[in-house]
């Protein structure tokens, strides 16, 4: 087993600590329990690409005590910092043939469609756009202004979710779903995937000791197997029921979007090993059901100084059950 000397933890304000003194926050109380030296490259409002920056910078310029780091690596939101155009959100008959239904904004507009009225509101066409056009000639110039099904600026976090910041919904009045809402949240799945396995696969073929956890969404926790850390069973409960797709008893607005449970890249997540990742729990859930405005929860979206406490002591027991400290 190595001997470590320093924790370093990147993530966005859960782990930077907003709201909270340098010494109150999570990073600083895991690694005094810890006894090592923290190193928080976490930075508020960032997401998973500014998480892969500023880790491997720290690699490349600090190759000669990467092996006295453990590394602890937070996940933030579904929706956060990512580039729509290039992720495949967009429905398309193209390639259909090959099971794939959705690829990016940029192929299709290099692709376009062979039956394009399937996937428009026919209502909503301008009246310059052509009747029959020419797919696979610069389609970009007729779907890239006029993309109203495609164009799904962010994708809810959960059932709580749009508000006011974050206006996903289309139509005139932004009351209306996206049509292929389900399936473009699969797509956006498979794409988180992706990133966060390579990422770790990297950092196991380096050797570097890490564990990545998720922060306000389940990624890792997709299966919803969470662990009872909380301080009462009713909130372990309210948990449990908050990401289920329940709708008994529920009001239409609090219903689940996403089956998180049944995603399809969901094999993705299970390839990395238990010991590398934390999947019982997502950190905003320990204090989210607790009173906000307090030592709890400064504003319902970040932890005070007690919540703080909360996310350490979960932390530390999972380093300690899987066995990378004594």
């Amino acid at each position: 087993m190595k001997k470590y000397k320093y924790l370093v933890t990147i993530g966005c304000s859960q782990t930077f600590g907003q709201g909270c003194e340098h010494s109150q926050t999570y990073p600083n109380l895991l690694g005094k329990k810890l006894g090592l030296e923290v190193i928080n490259l976490a930075v508020c409002g960032s997401g998973w690409y500014a998480l892969e920056t500023s880790l491997m910078s720290f690699i490349n310029n600090n190759r000669s005590i990467l092996d006295e780091c453990f590394f602890i690596l937070q996940k933030s939101a579904l929706d956060r910092r990512v580039n729509y155009q290039e992720i495949a959100t967009c429905r398309t008959d193209v390639w259909q043939k090959w099971n794939i239904k959705y690829l990016s904004q940029v192929a299709v507009a290099s692709l376009g469609y062979n039956d394009w009225k399937k996937y428009y509101f026919l209502e909503h066409k301008p009246e310059w756009w052509p009747d029959e056009p020419a797919f696979r000639q610069n389609v970009g110039a007729w779907i890239e202004p006029h993309n109203i099904i495609n164009d799904l600026s962010y994708f809810p976090e959960h059932k709580h979710y749009p508000n006011s910041r974050n206006q996903w919904k289309i139509g005139n009045n932004h009351n209306v779903n996206p049509p292929y809402i389900h399936e473009q949240f699969q797509e956006l799945m498979l794409h988180w995937a992706l990133r966060i396995s390579s990422l770790h696969l990297f950092l196991k073929n380096l050797n570097l000791d890490h564990i990545i956890v998720d922060g306000y969404s389940p990624f890792l926790s997709y299966k919803l197997n969470f662990t009872n850390y909380y301080d009462t069973h009713d909130e372990y409960e309210m948990v449990k029921e908050f990401w289920s797709t329940n709708t008994v008893g529920v009001d239409v607005d609090d219903v689940m979007i996403y089956d998180f449970k049944n995603i399809q890249a969901g094999w993705i997540f299970d390839s990395i090993d238990i010991k590398y990742k934390v999947d019982d729990v997502i950190l905003w859930s320990l204090y989210q059901f607790k009173q906000h405005d307090t030592q709890w929860n400064i504003d319902g979206g970040h932890a005070g100084p007690l919540g703080m406490n909360l996310i350490a002591d979960v932390l530390h027991k999972n380093l300690l059950n899987k066995g990378w400290f004594i």
